[in-house]
């Protein structure tokens, strides 16, 4: 009865994220639009932040409430995965044009995407205790993205206003934006408390670890606003936007997604002890971003042999790590 009940209620969550969160992703992007912002800019940003909500939301309640910090790690390197491999791969095949990315998305986001990998794949391995000190520098390494944004935001809008381009933002009803973003924000809440509490119990019934199950189910859970953006921007043709989110989601929830869950539990708790065995899930992430990398490259563009690629390559890696934990 408690695998069913649970099973139960992983689902119905996950239809709240993503009714919820497509409400409040959009509320989000046309926050971001008010504001004048490029499309690059406001993928990495106000999309990024709003469909990284969730898997932010999990890691803090997998510290707070349920002490278990590995299962945070685990859902945001499942999202990160689900994000590279399954985003870009749907994007690629549904998208009116060519899926082409702009230098920025490459040079800015992605660079710091990498960084922030290579820096959890660093304290995974070489610190078994993890303190203020490492939650800092995964935070520093947001606010560093965030200045290289704010720099590139102020760019745009010189180049805008010397070209005296005017943009019609007058449809937008900027307080009642404002009120969805936060009621939605607080619905999201509740239902990712459910949703952790669900998949820590189901972890449990099963006799495999948790962070197994925050890796697949979880993720892929908390992954619904990311596809949900991202697909509507590629669908658009806005391919600038659907990438950008990708890496600048990303990169949230392993700066912002580990760094603010770990330095709240140092203030209240103490420093958290890692016993993160699953060492596959980081690897997994590490290969992802080789692959998605190594494609984006060739002339800054993927093609749809690529994207099944991408597809492929995930249930490929779901699987096998669904059977290395059997």
């Amino acid at each position: 009865m408690g695998l069913i009940l649970n099973l139960i209620i992983i689902i119905f969550t996950s239809i709240v994220i993503f009714y919820f969160g497509n409400i409040f992703a959009k509320s989000s992007s046309n926050i971001g639009d008010y504001l004048n912002l490029p499309r690059s800019i406001k993928g990495a940003t106000f999309d990024a932040v709003a469909s990284s909500l969730p898997e932010l939301l999990v890691a803090l309640f997998s510290v707070i409430f349920f002490k278990k910090f590995e299962v945070g790690i685990g859902t945001i390197a499942g999202s990160a995965l689900f994000n590279l491999l399954i985003i870009p791969g749907i994007c690629v095949l549904i998208a009116p044009v060519a899926f082409k990315v702009g230098r920025k998305v490459i040079t800015r986001d992605a660079i710091f995407y990498i960084i922030s990998v290579f820096v959890l794949l660093f304290m995974v391995f070489y610190f078994k205790t993890w303190g203020t000190i490492i939650a800092l520098v995964f935070l520093l390494i947001y606010v560093l993205y965030l200045r290289d944004i704010i720099k590139h935001s102020k760019e745009y809008k010189r180049e805008i206003k010397k070209k005296k381009k005017k943009i019609d933002d007058g449809h937008i009803k900027i307080t009642r934006e404002i009120l969805v973003f936060l009621g939605t924000m607080a619905i999201i809440g509740l239902a990712t408390y459910f949703l952790t509490h669900s998949s820590i119990a189901l972890s449990e019934i099963l006799n495999v670890p948790a962070v197994i199950i925050a890796f697949s189910i979880t993720a892929a859970a908390t992954s619904v606003p990311d596809t949900v953006i991202s697909v509507s921007n590629a669908k658009k043709g806005s391919l600038s936007d659907a990438t950008s989110n990708v890496f600048g989601s990303n990169v949230f929830d392993i700066a912002v997604g580990l760094g603010l869950p770990l330095i709240l539990y140092n203030i209240f708790v103490g420093p958290v002890k890692m016993l993160f065995q699953n060492l596959e899930v980081i690897f997994g992430l590490l290969g992802a971003t080789i692959v998605i990398l190594y494609f984006l490259a060739d002339k800054e563009k993927l093609t749809k042999k690529q994207g099944w690629f991408l597809l492929f390559m995930y249930l490929v890696f779901i699987a096998y790590v669904i059977l290395l934990s059997i």
